[in-house]
């Protein structure tokens, strides 16, 4: 059987002398009465007391002596009961604000981590926001610049054919220029090599 102890309540000093000598009461004294009577011989010793309180009825000292045993022992087994219901509810009450004080300190911790998450959440969204956008002002300038080299390479081609038509027409018209010429030339030859009609008398 385990022995117990009343002791102090968990989490609780004695203060003070009354708090000392209640200490050293349950460290060094109570323990032995309450292995005492809490001992299986004790109380069938006891119990067998009825027997003799029965068969020496009519001695009066014997009866005496076995009364007050039995009021002593009544007495401080009551006292002892009192004694550890009452640390026990003491234990009870510290246990249990214990048990409050660690669910509140497990509740603030929930709730700073869950808000931590939360903060560490939206960071990320800002960051990805931040991602996003200049992703699309990259692809805007992208594009921005292939719209002005695909505009610079039209022009340059318009310019190209532009010149290339001016150059066609230059050189159609040097040649509609030079073969008039040379009908020019043959006309005058063709004239030269006409006959002169005889003049007449």
């Amino acid at each position: 059987m385990t022995d117990i102890v009343p002791g102090a309540a968990p989490g609780e000093r004695p203060l003070g002398a009354i708090g000392r000598l209640n200490e050293f009461l349950d460290q060094h004294v109570l323990p032995y009465p309450v292995k005492y009577l809490t001992n299986r011989i004790t109380i069938l010793g006891t119990l067998t007391l009825l027997i003799p309180l029965i068969l020496f009825a009519n001695v009066t000292v014997f009866v005496l002596l076995a009364n007050s045993y039995l009021n002593v022992m009544s007495v401080v087994v009551s006292s002892t009961v009192l004694l550890y219901s009452t640390l026990a509810e003491a234990r009870d009450r510290v246990a249990a604000q214990r048990r409050e004080e660690i669910a509140a300190a497990h509740e603030k911790l929930v709730e700073q981590r869950a808000e931590a998450d939360h903060k560490r959440i939206q960071e990320i969204h800002d960051h990805l926001d931040e991602i996003h956008k200049e992703m699309m002002e990259h692809v805007t300038q992208s594009l921005d610049r292939i719209e002005k080299m695909m505009v610079d390479r039209l022009e340059t081609l318009q310019e190209e054919d532009h010149n290339h038509i001016s150059d066609t027409h230059n050189a159609v018209m040097q040649s509609i220029a030079a073969h008039k010429e040379e009908l020019a030339d043959m006309r005058q030859m063709l004239a030269l090599l006409r006959p002169t009609p005889p003049e007449s008398n």
